[in-house]
């Protein structure tokens, strides 16, 4: 082997590791649910993809390229359309989201071709799912918010288990997928028997948590999988022999029957598991109020979407009663597509996801019944990678129904590695080329440009990111100055995220209420009506810039202008309930000020 082929073998197990490490990272670091703590995960996938440029000439099976055809189209336009939203910090999350998946799906397709390295990594994140669910069970024994690691906090869900994730819906989302591909390696992979116990016992353990995260989603969706991987078996056991066909399918029928008795048999011992179950449309109502404000957010721009991120905002314009939270996401990841971006990017999504189901069924056919047919060797580590992808899809299918797993970086990610497997399931039928083609070429080039990209910008904004949350969590403490100090410093390095101008409003306002002084306190509500200005600039449908304004002038005794800003806000969120209390409170502080007006005038 020369000098050059060395390099770029060397490059690509560099690639290889740094991917597992960024994979890795984005879970364990709450999901990547913040900026802050996904840009780590893409900070190290952008190096991963620069290594790439070294092995760009290295011969590997052939992707499909209407697979890589379908992607660009979908998610060039997504991040056309990203770009044109109107809040730019917004739209951070989905072009990040998309351009750290693209950089996964093109080196698991371009790349990582062999199944040993997507078995490797599989085994990896399955490690790492053992460890999600030892948190999870302390979290589902106590009751409590667990997390092993100080500076970062999930939301409180009660028992529910969430591992290192911020919510239980995401871990399942996780989970179902390593479940699935545990059980297809299991069955399908070429692995030792002694390996395959391993293998089992980590599956077990990431079903039995998604068990314990009480999502009725992630129940639904890995039913439905297993149940993919259950038919397509079959479908392969047939070509093999009618004997193999229903001594395997009877014991696979079997043990089912087992799994799932013990699933319900926990479920029911267990109060909080049964509860939920028994309640499996208690949360339906919240969910239709959550869709419905995003069909009606579909009306407003029914071809192009509204933008990214902006759910936000139209969720609460079109809320109900009911929704006393801000309503984030639509909990249905195709509906907040068509909200956002559009029937354009509907249709495009279609066109990816059949390009790669197409793809994936006819890897399928050509790896189990074909093969099958004229090889007395039964095993296919390519086929058991093959049926866990299907499998993974169809659960997502399911699952984005009724929740928004692709919108977080984590469980994205695990997706584009999934999609990765379907677009190039490495095998080549025929002798491989003497070279790379041209349009193969052409290809893995997009794959060093983005990672170029990618790493610049992940360094670029991890300092305003890192001072952003430093404010966030020193105002949630009641640390004024160091809430303000934080977010000037994050100003100073990057002034286009409306975050930092918020927290550091809210720290004046705040500082103004407990100054001693009264000029000193003007100072300070003056200074936070600037920086809210300047935020609601950069977003002007955010209702908490106009209220932290209106709070401001009424500081300062300019009700006036405090009921103008108090009038902006409501019609931002006409139906929220806290800010027609706050103006209310408004209303009542102008009128006790007229009214020790007119005494003093009388006196």
């Amino acid at each position: 082997m020369n000098v050059a082929a060395l390099k770029s073998r060397a490059a690509e197990i560099c690639a290889a590791f740094l991917v597992a490490a960024a994979l890795g990272a984005a879970q364990i670091l709450v999901g990547g649910t913040r900026l802050l703590f996904s840009l780590p995960a893409y900070g190290l996938l952008g190096i991963g993809g620069l290594l790439t440029f070294l092995a760009l000439r290295r011969v590997k099976p052939q992707p499909n390229q209407i697979c890589f055809a379908s992607s660009a189209f979908f998610f060039g336009y997504i991040l056309v359309r990203a770009l044109f939203s109107p809040v730019a910090y917004l739209a951070r999350v989905d072009i990040f989201s998309v351009l750290g998946g693209l950089l996964i799906y093109f080196l698991v397709a371009c790349f990582f071709t062999e199944s040993k390295k997507r078995m490797a990594l599989m085994i990896f994140l399955m490690t790492i799912g053992i460890l999600h669910v030892v948190i999870g069970a302390i979290q589902f024994r106590d009751g409590n918010n667990f997390m092993p690691i100080p500076f970062l906090q999930r939301a409180d869900y009660g028992p529910r288990a969430s591992g290192f994730y911020v919510c239980p819906n995401h871990l399942a989302g996780a989970l179902e997928v390593l479940g699935i591909f545990g059980a297809s390696l299991v069955c399908w992979s070429r692995f030792p028997i002694w390996s395959k116990l391993l293998i089992v016992y980590a599956t077990a353990v990431c079903y039995l948590g998604v068990l314990l995260t009480g999502s009725r989603g992630g129940y639904a969706s890995s039913v439905v999988s297993l149940f993919v991987l259950a038919m397509l078996s079959l479908i392969t056991l047939r070509r093999a022999s009618t004997r193999l066909f229903w001594s395997i399918g009877g014991v696979g029928l079997l043990a089912a029957l087992i799994i799932g008795g013990s699933a319900m048999l926990m479920i029911k011992k267990t109060d909080f598991l049964a509860d939920r179950a028994q309640n499996a449309f208690d949360t339906l109502p919240v969910r239709f109020d959550l869709w419905h404000a995003a069909i009606e957010q579909c009306k407003v721009a029914p071809w192009l979407g509204t933008g990214s991120g902006t759910y936000l905002y139209y969720g609460r314009m079109f809320r109900t009663e009911r929704m006393e939270q801000d309503p984030v996401f639509v909990h249905n990841d195709y509906l907040q597509l068509l909200a956002e971006y559009g029937a354009v990017a509907g249709l495009l999504f279609l066109f990816f996801l059949g390009a790669h189901l197409h793809n994936g069924w006819k890897n399928f056919q050509r790896l189990g019944p074909k093969r099958i047919a004229v090889s007395p060797n039964l095993l296919s580590n390519s086929l058991a990678l093959n049926l866990g992808a299907l499998g993974a899809v169809a659960a997502y299918v399911v699952h984005s129904i009724v929740d928004f797993n692709l919108h977080i970086p984590a469980n994205a990610l695990l997706l584009a590695f999934v999609f990765g497997i379907l677009a190039n399931a490495g095998v080549q039928l025929e002798v491989d080329p003497p070279r790379v083609s041209r349009s193969i070429l052409g290809w893995r080039l997009v794959l060093p440009l983005i990672a170029l990209v990618v790493a610049i910008e992940s360094v670029r904004l991890l300092p305003g990111e890192y001072f952003a949350e430093r404010a966030r969590t020193a105002l949630r403490d009641d640390q004024l100055e160091s809430g303000a100090r934080f977010a000037t410093r994050g100003l100073a390095y990057e002034r286009s995220n409306p975050n930092l101008f918020q927290y550091l409003g809210s720290a004046r306002i705040d500082q103004g209420d407990t100054a001693q002084n009264p000029a000193t306190a003007a100072q300070f509500y003056q200074a936070a009506i600037e920086a809210f200005e300047s935020g609601r600039a950069l977003a002007p449908l955010e209702e908490a810039f106009s209220v932290g304004i209106a709070d401001g002038y009424d500081s300062l005794g300019r009700f006036a202008e405090g009921e103008w800003m108090y009038e902006e806000a409501v019609a931002l969120d006409p139906r929220s309930t806290p800010l027609q209390s706050a103006y209310q409170a408004h209303l009542s502080r102008w009128r006790a000020a007229q009214g020790n007006q007119s005494t003093e005038n009388k006196q």
